[in-house]
């Protein structure tokens, strides 16, 4: 851990308590949860835009498997671990490099980047660093450990994006996937 990061993860750790301001990090944090951000594809799907949903699961698995994966591998302690005085609001467990919760929030404001229009992609992007920010405000991530998920999360979005447009292999499953309702739906019981 080097100095910076130190000083960077004091000055928004303990940028000072306010009740509202905390609960709004803490709501931050659960937009950043597996199957919280997986609930943005009812929407996308109900919107027409099916292979944005399936290439938003597909992301928040790759994020979170590639996170989890560094994060054995690392075997970083969590802030709160090491600093006596860490305000910590909530509880987190295992390793802290890196951020699991901003490798998801990233990979999906990626794919929306390359999918919707500028503005749905800045949204999303700043909603993104919210939930990395807040991570680091409740006091279970260095700033580097949110930095390191959300080049991870850009990472597997561009990577599932990419896929999607130029992977046969990758873009005949997705398919697959998307007919299997229809399958559902139009085969007639027996």
């Amino acid at each position: 851990m080097s100095n910076l990061d130190e000083a960077v993860f004091r000055a928004i750790n303990q940028a000072g308590s306010n009740v509202a301001l905390d609960d709004i990090m803490v709501l931050f944090t659960i937009l950043g949860m597996s199957f919280v951000i997986v609930f943005i594809c009812v929407p996308v799907w109900l919107k027409g835009r099916r292979e944005l949903a399936v290439d938003i699961v597909a992301a928040v698995i790759l994020a979170s498997l590639i996170a989890e994966l560094i994060k054995l591998l690392v075997d970083r302690q969590r802030p709160f671990e090491i600093l006596v005085d860490a305000n910590t609001i909530i509880s987190a467990s295992g390793p802290s490099f890196p951020s699991a919760h901003a490798s998801r929030a990233f990979a999906v404001a990626t794919l929306f980047l390359f999918s919707s229009s500028r503005r749905t992609g800045i949204v999303a992007f700043a909603i993104a660093a919210l939930i990395a920010v807040s991570r680091v405000y409740l006091g279970v991530h260095w700033p580097s450990d949110v930095i390191a998920g959300a080049l991870v999360g850009i990472a597997m979005g561009y990577a599932v994006h990419v896929l999607g447009k130029n992977v046969t292999p990758y873009a005949r499953v997705r398919s697959y996937l998307l007919s299997l309702p229809q399958n559902v739906i139009s085969k007639p019981r027996t």
